[in-house]
This record gives C-alpha cells, structure tokens and sequence, in this order.
C-alpha cells in the first residue's frame, strides 16, 4: 500500500518545519529558497533612521539609481507587493504566463481577472517552445500582456535583452510586458535595465527587481518596480507615501553602494553553487534527477514523484528543508526539486549536509 503523501512545506516556511518536525530553527539547512545564505553585513545605522517618518531619503534614491541603472522606479515591500498590485493597475487585458514559475504570478492575474478564459499560458521548460508560443500570440494582433519572470524559478528559462525589447515594440497597444528580475543581479548585464537609453524609450514595458536574494536579506522586504510614470504612479498611490521603513533605506543604501562587497559575493555565490551540486551529484545521479535549469542561486531537476516525496521527508526529518514544486504542467510521473545554496565555508553545515546525503543513499541498498 502507498505512503500516506507527505504534506509539502513553502520554501523558506522554516516556522512551520520546525513545529512539523521537532526540530529548532537555528538546526534547520534552509535548501528550499533560492535566497544568498551569507548575507551582506548589517552596518551601524544611525538612530535618526528609526526616529524620522520615512520619506524616501536622497541618498537611497541616488544608491538605488546607481545600482539598478535607472531612476524611474517605485520602491515597494518586495517585489511581491507589486506582484500583486499589477494584474489590478494595468488595462483589462488577457495574459499570457509561464506555465511553470513563481506561482504568485499566476495567482495575482486569475484573482484579478473577471474572465478565466483571459488566462494563458506557454511552456516554461523549452526556450524555443516557449518562443514559438509567445510568437503565436503576438502574431494574432490581439492587445495582451506578457510575463516573463527572466531567469525564471524555478526553470532557469531565461530570454536575452535583445528578445524582451522586440516582444515590448510588438504588442498591441494596451499591452504591457511584465519582466521579473528577481535572479538577475549575478548577472546584470542581461536585464533590460543594463541598456538605459532603449528601457527610457519604452512605454508598455514594467521591470521588478528584488532586493532580497541576492544580498540575503529577505527579511527586509524591499523591492523595485521601474517603469513608465503612469504605471509608477498608480503604484505609488496604492502603496502611500512611507513604503519603505528607514532602517530599511539606510542598509540597502549602504549595499547598493558597497561595490567590494558586490564583486566579492558574485565569487562565493558561484563557489557555494558549485560545492552545493558537487555535494549533492552522487544522489542526484543515483535517482536518476534530469536538470531543468539553474541561476547559480538554485538549481532545478526533475525526479520521479514517489521517490522525491521520500527523500523531501527524509531530508526534513533531519533538519534540511528541500523544495518540492508540484504543477499541473510537470511531465507525467515526475515533479521539479529546487536546491538553493549552501555556505561552502560552513563546515558544521557541509558535514551536516554530506551525512544526511550519505544516509539517504544508504536507503537504496
């Protein structure tokens, strides 16, 4: 008789792991989110960033624009608020989604959409069928928004700058192309904010960054919105005048402007990456896992159900957190396992890691 199914826990939930599993936060390996494990340093704040309404001060705003590349932007509590705000701000339009990605995306648009014959979507596991059905769409001449989340998570599907700002000059008027940046940063030059001139001189094309993954403070809840003006400031109206708390303003100013930092994380990120999937290769090829994509920050593999669904509850059992992605579109028996990184330098957490991947080969003799 089949195993009762294992409950499947959000990634970064680890409040919930522990209460489920027994085990205290401080003991968990979090693998379940694709956010940077060493964070950048917090620096001494002053304590007028706690004592002062928060106005978006100068200095954020210049620390914001010199990072990103742009100054036409609405800061927010993570790009997740925008997330939502989007499908309820732009024109009644039908859209058009990836069929597997970050599915906050999804779940805005159809709560926002009167018309569930409005929703689409294309395959997010095959660049060029994901191109031939985004090309059908535009062909059709019919006013539409587009998503794509670039590079997508959890498929690693990803588009070039070039692609994004042909698709924008092509829909229909009305019509918007959403870009969601949240994995960009290890790679910057292949956001469309990299090309200034060209994002300034386009009308219908919304660009969300996130703060949090990257530098590792997702606690901190901050995230962009660039984009034309109208569309800036319908945000701004939804989401008032003190959006970001000071505290906030004054670490992101300090990371923004921390270019050593910068240049240095981009290296152990790519060094974390590697010990990560040199840690967990013999598994993956024991169970046979075919890679879907990877963004440095996580990697995706598609594994057979019933065996993934053991190895996630062995894993939580003892204290590692894995994330399980279960959708409508997965190809037949199999679901995606998403690896976030470790911190190689760890050494409690590499022979932690190492022992429970050895015991759960073990299971397989």
């Amino acid at each position: 008789m089949k195993a009762e199914t294992v409950k499947l826990i959000h990634g970064g939930d680890l409040q919930s792991a522990a209460m489920r599993y027994g085990i205290e936060l401080e003991e968990w390996i979090d693998l379940s989110t694709g956010i940077n494990p060493c964070a950048y340093p917090i620096p001494k704040l002053n304590e007028i960033c706690f004592q002062q309404l928060p106005y978006l001060s100068t200095e954020f705003k210049k620390a914001v624009t010199s990072y990103y590349g742009s100054d036409r932007f609405a800061a927010c509590s993570g790009s997740q608020q925008v997330i939502e705000l989007l499908p309820k701000l732009l024109p009644k339009l039908p859209v058009l989604l990836p069929s597997l990605g970050y599915q906050e995306h999804s779940e805005s648009w159809i709560n926002a959409c009167e018309d569930e014959r409005d929703i689409h979507f294309y395959p997010a596991t095959d660049q060029d069928v994901a191109i031939e059905r985004i090309e059908f769409q535009l062909e059709q001449g019919e006013p539409f928004h587009l998503v794509v989340i670039n590079p997508n998570n959890p498929t690693g599907l990803s588009f070039s700058v070039a692609q994004l700002f042909d698709w924008s000059s092509r829909l229909a008027e009305g019509g918007f192309l959403i870009v969601d940046e949240a994995f960009i940063d290890l790679h910057p030059e292949q956001s469309v904010l990299s090309d200034y001139d060209e994002f300034h001189t386009v009308d219908n094309l919304v660009v969300m960054r996130s703060f949090g993954k990257f530098f590792g403070l997702a606690g901190l809840r901050l995230g962009f919105l660039f984009g034309p003006e109208v569309v800036l400031q319908a945000v701004h109206n939804r989401i008032g005048i003190w959006s970001i708390n000071g505290p906030a303003q004054a670490v992101a100013t300090d990371a923004f402007n921390n270019r050593t930092w910068q240049m240095k994380n981009r290296v152990n990120i790519r060094l974390n990456s590697e010990r990560t999937l040199t840690l967990f290769s013999p598994l993956l090829k024991r169970i046979e896992a075919k890679m879907q994509g990877t963004s440095l920050l996580f990697s995706s593999w598609w594994v057979e159900s019933e065996r993934l669904e053991q190895m996630y509850d062995f894993f939580a059992q003892r204290g590692v957190l894995l994330r399980v992605i279960e959708e409508l579109s997965k190809p037949s028996d199999l679901s995606l396992l998403r690896l976030g990184i470790i911190d190689a330098e760890n050494e409690s957490i590499v022979l932690k890691l190492q022992q429970v991947i050895d015991e759960f080969i073990l299971t397989f003799d």
